[in-house]
């Protein structure tokens, strides 16, 4: 006769559903605890409600940080830019500048070496004015000394002239007396001494005074003529001396 297994009990249906809501209780309860813990932890992190909008007007400022920082790093770029043209056109002007003292001093050399010229040729001038001056001076008292040597030949001359008509105003006397007095002797015609007048002599010019010395010695007085005796035969002794005049 076969064994008997032991007795099977009936399954209950409402024991899975119980099952099933304690472990959604369960899963809720966690959850709870868990958003509560989160948000206490939050809390004391010092995370509000408003957090979210602080955190997007927070990134919000920073894009236009980064945005004026990207600004800043470009004129920074186009400063430095500017910089760097600065200090080449420093060096070019330093360049500049020290080629312009080099010409600066270039100049006052060129100018001191003027004034020396210019005052060796001042003194030359001055020296050649002094020179032209003394000349002129010489010049002056030679032309002074010529005229009054000029004005003396010419007194000369005059005098010479006027000696000679005296001499021949004498010698007609002395033919128309022989022939008024009608003697067969030959009267003797005398023949009259004329001194000869030398020609004054100018003294020679120094080298170097312009003062000029001319002095004739010159005998201006005529010498006496000698006497003229004319005898006659019958009548009277005629005596003739004539003495010129000046």
């Amino acid at each position: 006769m076969p064994s008997q297994g032991p007795p099977t009990t009936p399954r209950r249906g409402g024991s899975f559903l119980a099952r099933l809501l304690a472990a959604l209780l369960v899963v809720i309860i966690t959850t709870a605890i868990t958003l509560t813990a989160t948000a206490g932890a939050l809390l004391w992190a010092g995370f509000t409600p408003a957090t979210g909008a602080e955190l997007a007007a927070a990134q919000a400022r920073m894009a236009t940080l980064e945005a004026g920082n990207a600004a800043l790093a470009n004129r920074a770029e186009a400063l430095a830019t500017e910089v760097a043209d600065l200090s080449r056109r420093t060096s070019d002007d330093r360049e500049v500048l020290g080629e312009v003292r080099a010409a600066v001093e270039d100049m006052s050399a060129l100018r001191a070496q003027i004034r020396d010229q210019l005052t060796s040729v001042v003194s030359q001038n001055a020296t050649l004015v002094a020179d032209a001056r003394a000349s002129r001076d010489q010049v002056t008292a030679f032309a002074t000394a010529e005229a009054g040597r000029m004005a003396l030949l010419q007194d000369l001359d005059r005098r010479s002239q006027r000696i000679e008509r005296f001499l021949q105003r004498l010698s007609d006397i002395a033919g128309d007396t022989a022939l008024d007095l009608g003697s067969s002797r030959p009267v003797a015609t005398p023949e009259p001494a004329i001194t000869v007048i030398a020609a004054p002599t100018a003294t020679p010019l120094p080298a170097a005074s312009p003062d000029i010395t001319a002095t004739p010695a010159v005998a201006d007085t005529a010498t006496a003529l000698p006497a003229v005796t004319a005898t006659p035969t019958a009548r009277s002794a005629i005596t003739a001396t004539a003495t010129p005049s000046p």
